[in-house]
């Protein structure tokens, strides 16, 4: 018997779903079986901060059916809530909270809340950046144009060979290099364009000594082996006759060693943070007495960057600094990466310059947990409260995603939508980058069909390929999940050769060269036909309503208010057939089949209904 009706993702019960504006009124409404009949029940909300604890009693409104009703109204500061609910005049337990599925539970004690933020926007998020497809670019590894030179001891090596993960001697260099650049990527806009991509992230494209480019040596140049100035400008503008906006990758959280800033190994000369004491530079890291430093997850090559630094953020975010300059050479936004890392005495200064040079730029954190609660080196961040991110890569999406594909589990997806939907900011969430594999994850159909090598060598990794039958059914798989990407909330991000269902398990294996010769044509006309779909607005920014989780089956509900559009998506990951229910009549916006009240869904079957009366 069911005691407690109660879901904040709902707005019968929580008028306002999500993160909710500062100082904005908004209902609560908890609904008690008659049979509890407590003489009072109140709302009880804390604040983070441990300060602020506050109760709200509720007014009691009879009901039917056997319910009764308890509502308030509140509003609240700037600042991160937890609540629950009191009961007095009952025998037995008084607390209300949330259990492990997301439903409400009675307690004893040790009640366990619900999240609920509030934000003051400050910054708005750019219309533009849930329009389209985002593409991922590892600049080396995508398309070479013209002759690239390789510099110092780097290898240049044949396009499509599998990438070192070790050198001779055991040591991994990241040094193989496989010549894409800039300009190859300019060649290939028209393909991007045909698969409706509108914003293109790229990996970090400034000078540095590996092929990944996270240990930046010079942040005022582009790579050479990638290309020019006058290069990266020359893609901006290309891209943007073609509606393509860029985004680039921004690591402000450390440098490469042998950077010109810290100088280990005197490549720049005498000077640099490591070499002298009275350097510009040597303020930016924290150095000991025996000039040991601080660096990035323990890799001497990584020096870390003080985020207090004066001197650090003033040549990053002051008025000619780098944030700006990049974004004025016509970048529209910035990634950056381990943003939980960088302080926000940095992070605040990073952003505000940013969009002080460009006030529609995009700023977009990598965050691997739920972004709105996150805690770093002890600090509650504070991500969405208007002053910071515009959006995360939604890796808890990605997750939720590869456990219902791959196993079937609609609880974990079920799980993680219910997070997202009930912590994130309206705004946010319908501007969540969604991922299924990135440059630091494995590729997507080596997560759904491939062998599971999570603690295995990289020899090993390196010889482990799909057989024939996994491949066929990767690709099967890749499918389902891609569906769940392109019309989930957010926007989807696709990983470079994703769309040709590329392989590999982790870094560097993840990270081959676009097989451009060998395309898998039948799944890049899917993508494209994905691609195509995302012109609805019904899936930029229509409201999201989960309909179905249960036995393998997920369906959710996407409702644009200003069209009128209705869509259905259901996903069969369950061994027998479903009946799901649509209360009208739809239309499958692949097969145009028409369905009327029921769709019956069979086993790995998918469908995008859109409501036709």
């Amino acid at each position: 018997m069911h005691y407690i009706q109660y879901d904040p993702t709902n707005t019968f019960y929580k008028s306002i779903v999500g993160a909710v504006a500062e100082g904005q009124k908004f209902g609560i409404r908890l609904q008690l079986n008659q049979c509890i009949a407590p003489t009072n029940v109140f709302l009880v909300v804390y604040g983070d901060d441990g300060v602020f604890n506050q109760e709200y009693q509720m007014y009691r409104e009879v009901g039917s059916g056997g319910w009764d009703s308890y509502l308030c109204d509140i509003s609240l500061t700037k600042g991160l809530y937890w609540y629950y609910f009191r009961m007095e005049g009952v025998r037995y337990e008084h607390y209300i909270g949330i259990d492990c599925n997301n439903n409400p539970s009675l307690y004893y004690d040790n009640v366990q809340p619900w999240q609920l933020s509030v934000y003051k926007k400050q910054y708005k998020v750019p219309t533009w950046l849930n329009q389209g497809v985002m593409y991922q670019i590892m600049p080396d590894r995508f398309y070479s144009d013209g002759t690239t030179v390789a510099t110092e001891d780097k290898i240049l090596r044949t396009w499509g060979e599998q990438p070192f993960f070790r050198d001779e001697n055991g040591v991994v260099r990241n040094h193989d290099f496989f010549g894409g650049n800039i300009n190859g990527i300019r060649q290939k806009l028209p393909y991007l364009a045909s698969l409706n991509v509108k914003t293109i992230y790229l990996n970090p494209i400034f000078k540095a000594y590996s092929n990944h480019k996270y240990d930046t040596e010079d942040y005022e140049l582009i790579d050479p082996m990638f290309g020019t100035y006058d290069d990266f400008v020359a893609l901006c503008k290309e891209a943007k006759k073609l509606g393509i906006r860029i985004i680039l990758d921004g690591v402000f959280n450390h440098v490469g060693s042998t950077s010109r800033y810290f100088n280990r190994g005197k490549k720049y000369g005498e000077g640099g943070a490591y070499n002298d004491k009275n350097s510009p530079y040597r303020e930016w890291f924290n150095f000991d007495q025996y000039n040991n430093y601080e660096c990035w997850w323990n890799f001497q090559t990584l020096p870390r960057i003080k985020a207090d630094s004066k001197s650090a953020q003033e040549y990053f975010c002051g008025k000619d600094g780098i944030v700006a300059k990049w974004l004025k050479a016509g970048a529209s936004g910035w990634r950056l990466d381990v943003v939980d890392e960088i302080a926000d005495c940095m992070l605040d200064k990073i952003v505000a310059s940013a969009k002080k040079a460009k006030s529609d730029c995009a700023i977009i954190g990598e965050v691997w947990e739920d972004a709105s609660n996150k805690i770093d080196y002890g600090v509650r961040r504070h991500y969405f409260d208007g002053t910071q991110l515009d959006s995360v890569m939604n890796y808890p999406l990605m997750k939720g995603i590869v456990e219902f594909v791959r196993y079937g589990n609609e609880k974990a997806l079920s799980h993680v939508v219910f997070n997202i939907i009930n912590n994130y900011p309206t705004h946010v969430r319908n501007n969540l980058m969604n991922i299924l594999g990135t440059h630091d994850t494995m590729r997507i159909i080596t997560q759904l069909a491939g062998e599971r090598l999570d603690d295995a060598s990289k020899e090993t990794m390196a010889r482990t390929k799909l057989t024939d039958k996994q491949y066929k059914e990767g690709c099967k798989l890749l499918k389902i999940a891609t569906i769940l990407q392109y019309t989930m909330f957010g926007f989807p991000c696709v990983y470079y050769g994703n769309e040709v269902a590329m392989e590999g398990y982790r870094d560097p294996f993840c990270r081959g060269c676009y097989p451009w010769d060998k395309q898998n044509k039948l799944m890049l006309d899917f993508y494209k036909r994905m691609g195509d779909l995302r012109n609805m607005p019904v899936f930029c920014d229509g409201d999201f309503h989960q309909l179905v989780a249960e036995n393998g089956v997920y369906a959710f509900e996407r409702i644009d208010q200003k069209t009128q559009t209705q869509v259905i998506v259901g996903v069969n990951r369950g061994c027998q057939e479903y009946n799901l229910y649509l209360a009208g009549s739809y239309e499958d916006v692949f097969t145009g089949r028409r369905y009327h009240e029921w769709c019956h869904l069979q086993p790995n079957g998918y469908v995008v209904l859109k409501r036709v009366y």
